[in-house]
């Protein structure tokens, strides 16, 4: 089967369509029904209120047996005796309410606390002082209500005159509640700019010189372009890194990282026991074992121990050649997109080898560089298949055990996993001589359950122990549980931006694209600290706090990328070129609605972490080398000084930028 270009643009067109469509009922039916999301909408009605959140960026643990309970509590004015009253609400998550000292049977309006409640005040008023209480618990965040009651004498609604008490403590008013917030330490650190200045003058000098000399000599800029300098770039890279491992990642102590403890006792549990934990043992137990594994491994066969040089250099091994190795892979299938050229396989290999994120989570044990890597491998692999003229069944294999390994790494491969396969598949259904449908579906299938052979033992596990295969360290059955703040959402935190320009550290608080701008551009949340006071200092944080000022030119280009990306998978002439750039913005769009459906499900404010983007850093410097040399381009078809001045300046502030980077981790 080999459909005509308009045919093929339509079932694209109708692809992405449905995907759209899907995606925006997902999301849909998150906010407005699903009962796990704590995500409150005003609705029209008065402001939800809730107690003083506790200004703490660390874990709050809660029994989930015994929640604590919150007393809302307001006195209002009544007329004459029996008039008509009727009370609505709703609340975060279960309620009980008194009038008067007597208890108001409640009705619900739906199945949930997302559909409120309502009672008939009828005969329960008095007439003059009214006392309403309203006791709230949540096991899962803080308690929230929204009430109104309509009474002869006027409208009671939620605000912030209710007083509100837990326990046995003093009475305090009520907030309106609102998931924007400040860190405690944010504000207290200066500005980027006010932290720099002597930082800031080398880099304008370095932005200066560089457009000067571009200005000067344009010849120099145009060489850029020959194909012999992605293989400069991708060597500058490398013993970048090589640097970087030489004279700073080893030497960070073990335990700096996220959630870095937890993954060490993970390590320390395999070296001991010879077994393999469950999810109820530890805090990061759940994780598939693979990256565990694998470091424990290289441990034993190389005799050291963790309070060694050798053993630092050992357990720093996995994530820094993962790291490198999205790196290499990067360059890899820039080359096959674009042979014959040397700008953009050059600014592909730049971004993913100069890219914070990527940088910073390669320093610190954890098993999120290790999944980049195999899904780095994946979308190669994948690469490769598509453009080649003859598939061999090695490939296909190695992809089907890549696939495989992701799955044993960390559950986000779940997102990427038949994605790829399923991109890989379609080319035996398209194109002259291939077998259609029924063949597409057989190479579907060939590829999932040669990953599921590798990897399906593990979710079995998890199903037979705890009902779940996906189980975590907060679905464990008994145990106990812990929230983080906000501890719910409001389309405020999404709606916002900016914070992170000004105070980058923990700017999650403010909003959901300032913590994702935070993490993508620099160690945002200081490598999982609870606060910035015991941040490490490996990284030059001057430096770090400038790069997130000169990024945001770029992550606009990054994101223009991406869309022309998309565009061209709908009208390259070639099928396998299409179908490759259509695995790689289906990737990148997947992994970015699971950040944002996961933010929903986890109302906490580390969750908008750029980093568990990380597995798609490959499509993401291809998005970003589409969109600076479609800018390079577009500046070389218009003549003229001012395209040229605006062209040397460019140039100038990416090669500020990438200084930036560099001094910010090396400096």
């Amino acid at each position: 089967m080999n459909p005509a270009p308009s045919g093929l643009f339509r079932l694209q067109a109708g692809a992405w369509g449905a995907l759209g469509i899907l995606c925006a009922g997902l999301l849909g039916h998150a906010i407005l029904f699903d009962e796990e999301v704590p995500f409150v909408r005003a609705a029209g009605g008065p402001a939800w209120i809730m107690a003083a959140l506790p200004q703490t960026a660390d874990l709050i643990a809660v029994d989930p047996a015994a929640p604590p309970a919150y007393v809302f509590r307001k006195q209002f004015q009544a007329g004459a005796k029996g008039g008509e009253a009727h009370l609505r609400g709703r609340a975060l998550r279960h309620a009980l309410v008194h009038l008067n000292g007597e208890s108001v049977p409640l009705v619900a309006r739906g199945n949930g606390w997302k559909q409120g409640f309502e009672a008939d005040l009828r005969g329960r008023l008095r007439e003059g002082t009214n006392n309403l209480r309203v006791s709230v618990s949540n096991p899962a965040g803080p308690a929230l209500v929204q009430l109104e009651v309509d009474t002869p004498g006027g409208r009671v609604v939620t605000d912030s005159s209710w007083q509100v008490v837990a326990g046995p403590g003093a009475p305090g008013y009520a907030e309106v509640a609102t998931d924007v917030a400040l860190h405690p330490e944010s504000r207290q650190l200066p500005t980027p700019l006010e932290g720099a200045p002597r930082q800031a003058a080398l880099l304008f000098l370095i932005f200066a010189g560089t457009a000067g000399l571009a200005w000067r000599r344009p010849g120099w800029t145009r060489r850029i372009r020959d194909a012999h300098w992605p293989v400069l770039t991708l060597a500058a890279i490398t013993l970048f890194w090589l640097a970087l491992f030489g004279l700073k990642f080893w030497r960070i102590p073990l335990g700096i990282g996220f959630d870095a403890p937890g993954h060490l006792a993970y390590i320390d549990f395999l070296l001991e026991f010879r077994a393999l934990p469950t999810a109820a043992y530890g805090f990061s137990t759940y994780h598939p074992p693979l990256f565990y594994a694998m470091t424990a491994a290289l441990v034993e066969f190389f005799g050291v121990t963790a309070d060694t040089v050798a053993g630092r250099i050992v357990y720093h091994a996995i994530p820094f050649a993962s790291g490198l190795a999205n790196v290499w892979l990067t360059a890899w299938v820039a080359r096959q997109l674009w042979p014959q050229e040397g700008l953009r396989p050059s600014l592909a290999i730049a971004t993913a080898g100069l890219l914070p994120m990527n940088l910073y989570m390669s320093a610190y044990v954890s098993n999120e560089p290790l999944l980049a890597a195999w899904v780095s491998a994946a979308l190669a692999l994948g690469t490769s298949v598509l453009l080649a003229q003859r598939v061999r069944l090695r490939v296909l294999a190695s992809l089907a055990g890549v696939l495989g390994a992701a799955l044993l790494t960390k559950f986000t491969a779940l997102a990427v996993a038949p994605g790829i396969a399923f991109f890989v598949a379609l080319r035996d259904g398209w194109g002259e001589g291939r077998g259609g449908p029924g063949r597409a579906l057989a190479r579907f299938g060939g590829l999932m359950l040669g990953a599921g052979a590798i990897a399906a033992w593990f979710y079995w596990r998890n199903w037979t122990l705890f009902g779940d295969p996906l189980v975590w360290n907060l679905d464990v059955p008994g145990a106990a549980t812990w929230w983080m703040r906000p501890g719910f959402h409001t389309s405020a935190w999404y709606l916002d931006f900016g914070e992170s320009l000004s105070h980058p550290l923990f700017a999650g608080y403010a909003s959901f694209w300032d913590g994702v701008y935070s993490t993508l551009w620099g160690d945002g949340l200081v490598a999982g600290m609870a606060r910035a006071s015991t941040r490490h200092e490996f990284w030059n944080h001057p430096f770090q706090g400038l790069t997130y000022l000169l990024a945001l030119p770029v992550t606009g280009v990054m994101a223009a990328g991406a869309i022309r990306l998309w565009q061209r998978s709908l009208v390259d002439p070639s099928l396998g070129r299409r179908l490759v750039l259509s695995m790689h913005t289906a990737v990148l769009f997947g992994l970015a609605f699971s950040l944002l459906l996961i933010s929903l499900r986890l109302p906490f404010y580390a969750q908008a972490k750029a980093f568990y983007l990380l597995c798609g850093v490959l499509p993401l410097a291809l998005a970003s080398a589409e969109g600076l040399g479609g800018a390079a381009r577009w500046l070389g078809r218009s003549p003229g000084p001012w395209s040229r001045a605006l062209g040397c300046a460019g140039l100038g502030w990416l090669t500020s930028l990438a200084a930036c980077i560099v001094l910010a981790h090396l400096g």
